[in-house]
């Protein structure tokens, strides 16, 4: 059983890779881009596949998973820059002011010690009017999210996605999405909270000039 809901979880998270790979070049054609919480890296591996003009990093604050993501790289097939990996604690992250055009996260915000703090850091390793694409656990998906994983990825998957309200204890609410995002120490000049399959997505914008 636990290998089935192993697997199926897979499923949908490939395709949020895919989504996120996919929806890179209409934002960026060039640059940096960071991917915080990598874990095994799949997904710098999957924005380097298709996207063999950016410069993508992974942080893990996981030793084993970043040696893990490296030889992932190694045995896959890239068309252009190989993405780079280092151990690293969203508290701090060990990059200069204004480097990254784009910066994302995925499954990996309710591990941080204090969002706010974490998004913040994010803000300044970010370029002016750069973007953040923060992706985590819904914890409160609505009947028509659920209703889209039935249509998009099976009954089986319709059927994981039911168990998974069980068994994923941390993750993140509407609410706590829209309090994130109207606290008023967040950098952050905008920012959107959407549903995307079973994951809450922040979406938050750096403005034009740094804020402090």
């Amino acid at each position: 059983m636990v290998n089935l809901i192993r697997g199926l979880y897979s499923t949908i998270r490939e395709g949020l890779y895919q989504d996120i790979a996919s929806a890179i070049p209409a934002v960026l054609k060039e640059g940096r881009v960071l991917d915080v919480g990598t874990g095994k890296g799949r997904l710098p591996i999957r924005i380097a596949q298709e996207n063999p003009n950016l410069e993508v990093y992974g942080v893990d604050i996981s030793s084993k998973a970043i040696e893990a993501a490296e030889i992932q790289t190694r045995s896959a097939k890239l068309p252009g820059k190989i993405p780079r990996f280092q151990v690293g604690d969203i508290s701090s992250l060990a990059f200069e002011d204004d480097y990254f055009d784009l910066v994302l996260s995925t499954y990996s915000l309710h591990h941080w010690p204090s969002p706010l703090a974490g998004l913040n850091e994010i803000h300044r390793v970010l370029k002016p009017k750069g973007q953040a694409w923060i992706y985590d656990h819904w914890a409160d998906p609505t009947p028509e999210a659920m209703a889209g994983i039935r249509k998009r990825f099976g009954m089986a998957n319709y059927i994981f996605a039911r168990m998974h309200m069980h068994f994923v204890r941390h993750g993140i609410t509407s609410r706590q999405a829209s309090h994130i995002l109207k606290d008023p120490a967040l950098l952050f000049e905008n920012g959107t909270a959407k549903e995307h399959d079973l994951s809450l997505l922040l979406t938050l914008k750096k403005g034009p000039m740094n804020r402090r």
